[in-house]
């Protein structure tokens, strides 16, 4: 099974040191989901791909987090993160090989992944493993890009050249993009009590190389259930009525 790629690069460290590392510099579908975790400073937040730790420095000043702690697999990225946010917990590989070892037993109220689980080959297993670290009661807020035919996790076919300056050049990543239904259904087999999601249509990056014109940029949460709680799965689905319509009824 190929493994995750270990990134080289030091466009994600050039771009994340001055992007992304404010409340509004973030996404309005991220921004609107997260805003609905009601977060504060107790709260202990796992970051998944999470760049120069960025996110962590936006929901300190924006909710008061100070429990943070970021994996990001480019060691370039790592270290400045390690700089730019001094207070919290960097570590630099593989979440799929760090959840086994430095990761094992830790458990978080939120885990993130913002434009992570689908710039990886092993999208699947990423998504289960991250599922696995979020506390009873907690939430896994991720971001996907949906449509309603038939999706892409073929690198061969979809990718993206991991440059901020739009050159078709140097380093690709998987561009994974996801078929709505199917991807509802594997959240609902997580057995959560809540879903919940914001999205809107768009065009693909200008630097991937993938067979779609127009793409649904969605961003999920997606809440543990506690332990007895028996109630059906609760949903809140803001997206596009085309992508709402390709669901099967939902349970």
């Amino acid at each position: 099974m190929q493994k995750n790629i270990v990134y080289q690069t030091d466009q994600l460290a050039h771009y994340f040191t001055q992007n992304r590392i404010s409340w509004p510099q973030f996404y309005e579908s991220e921004r609107e989901i997260i805003s609905r975790l009601n977060l504060g400073h107790s709260h202990a937040v796992l970051d998944i791909g999470c760049g120069c730790a960025g996110l962590g420095l936006a929901l300190k000043d924006q909710f008061g987090v100070e429990k943070y702690t970021g994996v990001e697999i480019n060691s370039l990225a790592a270290e400045s993160a390690r700089k730019m946010n001094a207070s919290a917990q960097i570590l630099c590989g593989d979440f799929l090989d760090l959840r086994r070892k430095i990761l094992l037993d830790k458990r978080f109220d939120v885990v993130f992944s913002l434009s992570c689980f689908d710039w990886n080959i092993q999208f699947s297993n990423m998504l289960s493993a991250a599922w696995e670290h979020v506390l009873p009661g907690g939430a896994l807020v991720a971001t996907f890009r949906l449509v309603t035919g038939e999706g892409c996790n073929d690198i061969k076919r979809s990718y993206q050249y991991i440059s901020f300056d739009g050159v078709m050049d140097g380093e690709c990543a998987a561009y994974v993009v996801l078929n709505a239904n199917d991807l509802m259904h594997k959240l609902i087999d997580l057995n959560p009590s809540d879903i919940s999601a914001f999205g809107y249509f768009g065009a693909p990056s200008s630097t991937a190389v993938t067979p779609y014109e127009k793409l649904c940029f969605s961003a999920f949460s997606i809440t543990k259930r506690k332990e007895g709680d028996q109630a059906p799965v609760g949903f809140n689905l803001n997206l596009p009525e085309e992508i709402k319509v390709s669901l099967e009824p939902l349970a």
